[in-house]
Parts: C-alpha cells; sequence; structure tokens
C-alpha cells in the first residue's frame, strides 16, 4: 500500500499544477454565466470568450502569487540568516550522545560513514533508557547504557513554520555545561498554502549544493559532527 502512496505523491509533485485547470475552468464558467467580460465592456463573441478565459487564468494566477509570495520572502530571509554553519571551537572524541529521533536509522551513519567509534542514544522500545550503538566488524550493535557517559551532545530537530517553511537544525554542545560548539541549518520551503498544487515547481531549500557557497555550506552542515567532533577513518 505504502509503494502506491509514494507513487501518487510522485505523481502529485510531479504534475500537481495541471490540476489548477479546476479552478480555472470554474471561474472561466462563472465569468461565463454572469457575464463579466461584457459588464467589463467585451461586447464581440470571440473576445468575450477570450476575455472570459483571460479573466480565469488571471484569477488564479493571482491567488497563487499571493499565497506563494510571502513565504518565499520568509524563505529568502531565513535562508540569508541561517544558511552559514557556526562553528565556535572543535574537539576530537571517540562518541558523542545523539539526541534525534533518528538515531537508530540514519543517525547510524555517524558510525559508518563518519568513524565514531560509538554512540548514546535514546531507547526507542524502552521509556527513560539509553542504548550505546557501536561498531563491531562490519556490524552495527546496541548494548543497553545504565546512563550517559558522553562528554558531547549532538542535537538534531525540525522547527515547522508558518507558510510551510521546515527549518532543520543541528546543534553540538557540551552536555555539562551547555555550551554551545556549533549549529548549522536547512530551510525547505514548500511553497504556501497552495504548494499542494504547484509540487516541485515552488519548492525551494538552503543551503543550495548547486551554487559553490551553497555547496560548502551544506557539506559543512551534512558533515557538521564530523567536522566538530573529528570522528575517525571513515569505514569506506
Amino acid at each position: 500500500m505504502g509503494e502506491y502512496w509514494f507513487a501518487a505523491g510522485l505523481l502529485l509533485a510531479l504534475f500537481g499544477p495541471v490540476l489548477l485547470l479546476v479552478p480555472i475552468a470554474i471561474l472561466y464558467w462563472l465569468y461565463r454565466r454572469f457575464g463579466l467580460a461584457q459588464r467589463l465592456g467585451v461586447t464581440q463573441r470571440g473576445s468575450v470568450q477570450a476575455a472570459h478565459v483571460l479573466l480565469a487564468l488571471l484569477t488564479v494566477a493571482v491567488v497563487v502569487v499571493a499565497t506563494w509570495l510571502p513565504g518565499r520572502l520568509e524563505f529568502s530571509r531565513l535562508c540569508a540568516e541561517l544558511a552559514e554553519p557556526r562553528i565556535h571551537a572543535r574537539v576530537k572524541v571517540e562518541g558523542f550522545y545523539l539526541d534525534d529521533l533518528t538515531a537508530n536509522s540514519f543517525g547510524q551513519r555517524y558510525l559508518t560513514d563518519d568513524g565514531f567509534a560509538w554512540m548514546e542514544a535514546k531507547d526507542i522500545y524502552r521509556r527513560n533508557a539509553y542504548v550505546r550503538y557501536r561498531r563491531d566488524g562490519e556490524k552495527i550493535v546496541s548494548d543497553p547504557q545504565p546512563e550517559l557517559t558522553a562528554t558531547h551532545k549532538v542535537r538534531g530537530n525540525v522547527d515547522v513554520r508558518a507558510n510551510s517553511i521546515h527549518v532543520a537544525r543541528t546543534e553540538i554542545t557540551e552536555r555539562a555545561s551547555g555550551k554551545l560548539l556549533a549549529e548549522a541549518h536547512s530551510v525547505i520551503y514548500h511553497g504556501g498554502p497552495l504548494g499542494f498544487f504547484l509540487g516541485v515547481y515552488a519548492l525551494a531549500s538552503c543551503p543550495d549544493p548547486a551554487t559553490t557557497d551553497g555547496s560548502r555550506q551544506f557539506k559543512t552542515y551534512y558533515h557538521l559532527v564530523r567536522e566538530v567532533l573529528g570522528g575517525g577513518i571513515p569505514s569506506r
């Protein structure tokens, strides 16, 4: 069932703008029914029909732009403020505490790719309990952890803001003092209230890997933990 939903979402992302033909057709029918073009001074038959089509198109276009633009401006402001990662200090550690919902999945990359020896995290099966993930040859194993021992904490979270803007933040701190060592952000704009209709064509994100500065910023964001806490020799 999940495959069908994924396929439907992919088609909607690519062909969502086609759905705008529905409100355009409805508006055209309404304008023609109430003779809007004639009220505006258009009298020739062919011109009346064209005027109704144009008015329907303009109405939908104005609504789309009016709902898209505020979020796009806010997205640009946030990018200017947050795209550049901030690194205040670097240390070398073998492991850390990862406070992130993806610790048992995507977070495993810190061990497999970044070369850290171990990583502590919340136990997803036991409330108020912890586990330690470690490399065992080519495998990742987990052991119950009575209490946290890591001196540093990596926290990842996503802030869902107005206008369909999502701000992902990764921060690295000292556990004992709370001192901030580094932080980096990723901002994604989904197109505003009508992003459902606009699909990938209204999607925007920063840092933008397609640009020189954006590529550097994105690499630092993605590899922030390795950059700040050292890591080891990547296993592959």
